[in-house]
């Protein structure tokens, strides 16, 4: 084997190395996913606007980033809405939500997604809860989906740069 290959071999395989205990972890407890599969359960009759109205807000926070994206909130919403529907059932299993997650979040690294995106997604789909639920979602459930939107952007952000760098066409490589 060349230096090259053995050098760019030890270098991946330290990248790959297991996060800390916990950190490739979504800890989150049964009611608060109980609450949180019950009020996606209420979007459902109105994915394709809910996904719509993420985006919107998402863009109107940062147009910058429907250069990155794209310009049809439509299909993106959809996109959105069924990578959010695949977490809520991935919810049900302790062991698949972190890897589905990291999954689904190697698109977006390879979009140059930065940890400011992911916050200002989480704070877009915070404000589309709020509009779509209005008074169906509780302070519980609010404080259930901020769990959870916390620790996906510290899962997408920090703990699966390993993973994500790892990944030929990535930052990194």
């Amino acid at each position: 084997m060349s230096a090259v290959v053995e050098s760019r071999l030890a270098r991946t395989s330290r990248r790959l190395e297991p996060a800390p205990f916990g950190a490739d972890e979504i800890l989150l407890t049964p009611a608060q996913k109980r609450l949180i599969r019950q009020s996606f359960v209420m979007l459902e009759p109105a994915l394709d606007l809910v996904g719509q109205l993420f985006f919107l807000k998402l863009y109107r926070l940062d147009p910058a980033l429907r250069e990155r994206f794209g310009n049809d909130p439509k299909k993106l919403g959809r996109k959105f809405m069924a990578a959010a529907k695949l977490t809520v059932i991935a919810l049900k299993y302790d062991d698949c939500l972190a890897p589905t997650l990291r999954l689904l979040g190697v698109r977006q690294r390879m979009l140059g997604m930065k940890v400011r995106d992911y916050r200002l997604m989480g704070k877009a789909w915070m404000w589309t809860l709020e509009r779509s639920l209005e008074k169906q979602l509780t302070r519980q459930t609010k404080d259930a989906w901020t769990a959870l939107i916390t620790q996906v952007t510290r899962l997408l952000s920090g703990s699966d740069a390993a993973l994500l760098h790892s990944v030929p066409g990535t930052a990194g490589n």
